[in-house]
């Protein structure tokens, strides 16, 4: 590094004394072009490799994440039918067996059979669906049989759980009775006394991992494969690799590491994602040298074109020097007077490309002074369109999660929850556009949030209940749209659904007060602690910003457009202490205008 060091401060002064320009642009011109196009050539190189090898990366990431999400849809679908472990015939089945009530049982029996039985016909793979009590007898779609409880697992797991660990158990893959590969899922059934009565349990076949699998290809030669918690292989594009252990792929790896994240063995690139909660792990495998063969061909093309690149631009600098030297130093003096003086115009005696940069700076001069007209109406625009801009950051964004609520009361008929659920969701954004209007009247704005808690609600159950006292006196004022939703949306995910209780409450207060409008949010979530509260109120008065992630971004944002619109005596401040809830307080003018640029005009 030193005697690059040295080698340029001979090179400067000599060439500092050259006369000519044109040399100079020369020498110049070749140096700041080919010393740049060669790191171009290396950076390039790998650049583009970081770049495919990301690519890849993210690819096998998708497919990935399609299979597990497709494993979890169907796992979703076999919780739903355990969800039946609690019908009256069943709970009736295995109380009877407990008292030994054979008679009793017989008429539950035939029924118990034949419900199970239009259970398996619900998914094709379903190779059993059956119920086993405490007694080993085990009632499924093939009839009834004895087992022994001691050496079925799916039993034991769930026998020895607590009634709140309701989750659903795994076990497998192993053989059923008939010889074939199932895994098995299964539910605990508990007494009114939350007594353990038996399990309900479902065989599935093995063969529904190929057929979710088979044609999933990572390029040419990669695959997905799928490794229970022992590391065994229960999926892989070869069959007899099948009951084989994972090390046989992955090069006898140590430890779980190669169940998550992303890394290179040899020839092999390896994506690994547990699936829960039946313990496996979708482990994607791609060939290494399909990349490395795809970045010879890039390489090759890309020096090419450099070197292609750096001739043509030694050609370009030899022929443009003579032409560019000898008008510049005119040029130069113009524009050093048009430096000084804005009102300067540059005299143009060429047609060539030095004339066309002196037209060009005269056009230059003339916009600058145009811009600087227009600088004082922009910066009047400016507050309007950064309110806007605000505004438009937030968005509601659980319609995604609503629709999934719908089409489940679909699927269970339940038409008029569907209805409402509905007419809310239309309502609420209806609202939301509400025409493009900047304000809206307190009624609509009311209503908004009201709609926002209904379907929040519906879609959470019983955790948390809302009330809604807004004075009347109010309702015909105009405020800001979509204030009151992420105050709300805070109170819930940040307040309520927080809380190990469900009895969470949600108030929601609206009235008058010296000449302004107040809204009071209000939860009985577990608190914020004080030096989290006012760091947050230091943010919302222009202090230093919150992380995004800790829920600060919804409450600036509403106080960032309140302020813009009404100025610094408007917006909103936070109270909180641990374990007695959070109260957020809005402070509003009182508007009767059409817009925000009457509002000023309108205030009472």
């Amino acid at each position: 590094m030193r005697k690059i060091v040295s080698v340029l401060r001979k090179l400067l002064p000599n060439f500092s004394r050259l006369r000519s320009l044109r040399t100079k642009l020369i020498l110049s011109f070749m140096v700041l072009s080919l010393i740049p196009l060669i790191l171009l050539a290396i950076l390039s190189y790998y650049t583009y490799l970081e770049i495919l090898q990301q690519n890849v990366r993210n690819y096998t990431e998708t497919v990935i994440n399609r299979v597990e999400r497709n494993l979890q849809i169907y796992l979703s679908d076999l919780g739903r039918i355990l969800d039946l472990r609690n019908d009256y015939y069943i709970l009736q089945f295995l109380k009877l067996s407990l008292i030994d009530d054979i008679e009793g049982n017989q008429k539950y029996t035939y029924r118990l059979w034949e419900n199970l039985n239009n259970i398996k016909k619900y998914k094709t793979d379903l190779r059993e669906v059956a119920i086993t009590n405490l007694k080993g007898v085990k009632i499924g779609c093939y009839g009834v049989s004895q087992v022994d409880l001691t050496q079925n697992e799916l039993f034991q797991i769930l026998a020895n759980r607590t009634p709140q660990d309701d989750a659903i158990a795994f076990y497998g893959p192993h053989e059923d009775w008939l010889g074939g590969k199932v895994f098995s899922v299964g539910c605990a059934i508990y007494g009114d006394y939350d007594n353990f009565l038996g399990i309900m349990s479902i065989d599935v076949e093995l063969d529904l991992l190929a057929r979710i699998c088979r044609d999933i290809r990572l390029g040419k030669s990669g695959y997905v494969t799928i490794v229970d918690q022992n590391g065994q292989i229960i999926f892989h594009p070869q069959e007899d690799l099948v009951g084989k252990s994972v090390g046989l792929l992955l090069g006898n790896p140590v430890g779980e590491s190669w169940r998550s994240g992303y890394y290179t063995h040899g020839n092999r690139v390896i994506m690994g994602k547990p699936l829960t909660p039946a313990n496996w792990s979708i482990v994607g495998i791609s060939d290494r040298a399909e990349l490395v063969s795809e970045m010879t061909k890039v390489a090759r093309i890309s020096f090419a074109l450099i070197g292609g690149s750096i001739i043509t631009v030694v050609l370009v600098v030899l022929l443009l020097a003579g032409y560019l030297t000898k008008p510049l130093k005119e040029l130069q003096s113009s524009m050093r007077a048009a430096a000084e003086d804005l009102n300067t115009f540059v005299a143009v005696r060429t047609d060539d490309e030095i004339g066309q940069l002196g037209r060009t700076f005269n056009q230059m001069l003339t916009q600058i002074r145009q811009l600087m007209r227009q600088s004082v109406q922009e910066q009047k625009k400016l507050r309007q369109i950064e309110m806007r801009a605000l505004q438009e950051q937030i968005k509601p964004h659980f319609i995604y999660n609503t629709l999934e609520v719908i089409i489940g009361l679909l699927e269970t008929d339940q038409n008029e929850d569907v209805i409402k659920m509905v007419e809310a969701l239309g309502a609420f954004f209806r609202i939301s556009l509400s025409q493009g209007e900047e304000l809206i009247r307190i009624k609509e704005e009311v209503e908004h949030v009201r709609n926002y808690l209904y379907i929040q609600r519906f879609r959470h159950g019983d955790k948390y209940d809302y009330r809604i006292e807004v004075d009347e006196g109010i309702t015909q004022y105009k405020t800001l749209k979509l204030l009151l939703q992420p105050l709300v949306e805070n109170a819930i995910y940040h307040g309520v659904r927080s809380s190990a209780r469900n009895d969470g409450l949600i108030m929601i207060r609206g009235y008058a007060v010296e000449g302004t409008i107040c809204f009071e949010v209000i939860d009985n979530g577990p608190g914020i602690p004080k030096d989290q509260v006012a760091a947050i109120n230091d943010c919302l008065q222009g202090g230093k910003p919150l992380n995004q992630g800790k829920g600060g971004f919804g409450l600036r944002n509403v106080h960032e457009r309140i302020v813009l619109a009404f100025g610094k005596g408007y917006g909103l401040w936070l109270s909180s202490e641990p374990g007695k809830g959070t109260k957020v307080v809005l402070r509003l003018p009182l508007i009767k205008g059409e817009s925000i640029a009457e509002s000023s005009h309108d205030r009472v």
